[in-house]
């Protein structure tokens, strides 16, 4: 069950802008537009200062990290780093924001690390980092790290990328990087290809990593209904991962949720958002614009409907499913990492 004492790390969604245009992103339909049932705003500050810090008295860490915006984007973003002297922060950022300047005070902080999300070497980062600028972000990282910043660097591997693993894990060391992380990107069916677009202009095809395996080719469906089906088929207990570490999610539109990936299915056409609304049904009770954190935690929807759905009554969430549960979960996870061994 959920309790405000016993909370161990939040992770905000600071902001749904943003100044990149991933391909795979939620933020984008499959046309590169921005979806329009997202909520395009910043958390309000305001709601960050109200959180009742001295009740989350086993508060140790803070995320600034997005599904849909980078939270380089707030324009309240050192306000916000300064509420949160007592604990550790760590921020996930494409980096191609603010300036050297601003990235060395940064670096000042003893209680921040930041994840530089560079997906390859040179103008190879680009392709699917687009609008982002990777001189700028090594300029950036530099800036941090020689200011004393504890920095990782986090490598999504594509077909486009994979030649330069050990390149990348050579400039990581030589830069100060603390660790160097190799993951996959889960947004491919059972299509080896992403068809990149901008606008009704069709770009290139971002392919899939030869080294890796989705977990809809391990279930062999191909099928978005028939995968669902095999997925419940294949589920086993659901453990709900966020809660035993104790984290908890709060939206940049101020919505609270158990975990990031359940944030996630709030914006675009899909099962996962269909069926959240179905659980929900009124946001409002879990809106810190309407509701107090402790309010929230103690509502029907977290002490009750979200707990039972986890135990399929009246019915798991697929989310839920495809990352939480004993048989498929442990999988798509050792699967998401396993780069790292190329």
């Amino acid at each position: 069950m959920y309790s405000i004492d016993t909370i161990a790390e939040i992770h905000f969604e600071l902001s749904s802008h943003c100044n990149s245009k991933c391909p795979q992103c939620p933020r984008y339909d499959i046309f590169g537009n921005v979806q329009k049932d997202l909520n395009v705003t910043h958390l309000d500050v305001n709601i960050i200062k109200k959180l009742p810090i001295e009740k989350i008295k086993n508060l140790r860490k803070v995320t600034f990290c997005g599904n849909f915006g980078d939270p380089l984007m707030h324009p309240d973003l050192n306000e916000i780093v300064s509420f949160f002297q007592n604990q550790q922060i760590s921020i996930s950022t494409n980096a191609s924001l603010r300036s050297k300047e601003w990235w060395g005070k940064l670096g000042t902080n003893k209680n921040i690390e930041v994840t530089f999300c560079i997906d390859g070497i040179g103008s190879v980062h680009e392709l699917y980092r687009r609008n982002t600028s990777y001189k700028k972000i090594i300029e950036n990282a530099k800036a941090f790290i020689q200011a004393g910043g504890s920095a990782r660097w986090q490598f999504i591997v594509f077909r486009h990328n994979e030649h330069q693993i050990n390149e990348a894990r050579k400039l990581s060391e030589e830069m100060g990087f603390k660790k160097i992380m190799f993951t996959y990107s889960d947004r491919f069916d059972t299509n080896n290809k992403w068809k990149v677009y901008d606008g009704n202009n069709y770009l290139y095809d971002l392919e899939k990593s030869s080294h890796q395996t989705t977990l809809r080719e391990s279930l062999n469906v191909p099928a978005e209904e028939k995968f669902w089906k095999k997925l419940n088929e294949e589920k086993g207990p659901i453990t709900c991962v966020w809660n035993e570490a104790r984290r908890l999610y709060i939206h940049s539109d101020g919505t609270v949720y158990p975990c990031c990936m359940l944030g996630s299915a709030q914006s675009g056409k899909n099962i996962e958002k269909l069926l959240l609304r179905k659980l929900v049904k009124d946001f409002k009770k879990i809106d810190l614009h309407h509701n107090d954190l402790s309010d929230i935690l103690t509502s029907e929807v977290f002490q009750k409907i979200l707990p039972e759905s986890f135990n399929g009554d009246p019915f798991q969430h697929p989310i839920c499913i495809e990352w939480c549960n004993k048989n498929t979960g442990k999988m798509y996870f050792d699967n998401m990492m396993s780069a790292d061994s190329h």
